[in-house]
């Protein structure tokens, strides 16, 4: 008896996280409707998730027909709930029985839905590239650069200095050319900072990393309810936030004081990291960083624009520096919520 009812609180947890899904983009149908899909579904057992989907996408679709986009992002979000391939859930989803000679433009949608899919998720592959592995190899070489003072500073003239000092060389050469490949397949790409935990927890993390490595304790103010924001919006901001920081770190000569504000209110996010260090030419700055191959700040500048915000970089030789965004307020489009009929 116990297996089976672990099995029953386990589809009816997937099922809750179909719903959600759902809810989150604005295609869930009235209670009626949604309680009607779900008891359908339930009878499927291990498949109960994915009848779920079905029935529901079956009713959303006259609403989301054309939307591309809307389709890829949904196909996305179920296949990591149901632990299932794009393909295969995208099969059951055009298999759905009320679909049979409805709106042709809904399959096409769908199949195009993949393809446009798949480029997102190479783009979240690149993000997760520079802001992951290529920042702690960052820190990684800043580590074995302050080591070869140390050693320098303990050995002195000893005879095994310049040995061992020809092997940090080599050490060195190995992680530079192991950045600039990581840099080639990130800008090939493009990706996301995978945001996890509570929001407030992770802008610490953040400012507490940066504290360490550079001495200097951002003054922190964060107001508002994270809740209001969308999953997309909470990884974006974080991104623009680390992505800021790091480049405060890289350029902190004369650098006294960091501040980082984020509000989130009614209205949406607006989120500014400001420094009083020795400034840059945006600018010139922005084409470095393309020459080299380096998508930091573009990155952001797209990340933002994606969402419907804007990111502004404001510095100039000699100070001060701060990097802004808005967001806009997000809730699920009114346009595609499908009426509850009953």
């Amino acid at each position: 008896m116990q297996p089976r009812q672990s099995a029953e609180e386990r589809h009816a947890r997937e099922l809750d996280r179909v719903e959600r899904a759902f809810a989150e983009l604005g295609m869930l149908p009235g209670p009626a409707l949604s309680e009607r899909a779900r008891d359908a579904a339930t009878e499927a057992g291990d498949r109960a998730g994915v009848e779920l989907a079905r029935g529901l996408f079956a009713l959303a679709a006259p609403a989301i027909a054309g939307d591309a986009g809307l389709i890829a992002r949904l196909i996305d979000r179920l296949a990591v709930e149901l632990a299932v391939t794009r393909a295969e859930l995208a099969e059951a989803l055009l298999a759905a029985t009320e679909l049979e000679g409805g709106p042709a433009d809904v399959r096409a949608e769908t199949l195009l839905a993949l393809v446009e899919g798949g480029d997102r998720r190479l783009t979240r592959l690149g993000f997760d590239l520079h802001d992951g592995p290529l920042q702690e190899l960052l820190l990684l070489g800043e580590d074995l650069r302050m080591f070869r003072g140390q050693l320098v500073s303990v050995l002195g003239e000893h005879e095994r200095a310049a040995l061992l000092g020809g092997r940090l060389d080599d050490l060195d050469a190995r992680l530079a050319a192991l950045e600039r490949g990581l840099r080639r397949i990130s800008t090939a790409v493009h990706g996301s900072f995978l945001a996890e935990g509570p929001f407030a927890q992770a802008v610490q993390e953040l400012t507490d990393a940066f504290a360490q490595r550079t001495g200097i304790v951002p003054a922190l103010r964060v107001e508002g309810d994270p809740a209001r924001m969308s999953p997309s919006q909470r990884i974006a901001l974080l991104s623009v936030v680390r992505e800021a920081l790091n480049n405060v770190r890289e350029h902190a000569d004369g650098v006294r004081g960091v501040g980082l504000a984020i509000a989130i209110g009614e209205e949406g996010v607006t989120a500014r990291v400001s420094d009083d260090g020795c400034g840059f030419d945006v600018e010139a700055a922005l084409l470095e960083a393309a020459h080299r191959g380096r998508i930091g700040l573009a990155g952001i500048h797209e990340r933002v624009r994606l969402l419907g915000g804007e990111c502004v970089v404001e510095s100039r030789p000699g100070g001060p520096t701060a990097v802004s965004l808005t967001l806009p307020r997000w809730e699920p489009s009114a346009g595609l919520l499908v009426s509850a009929g009953s």
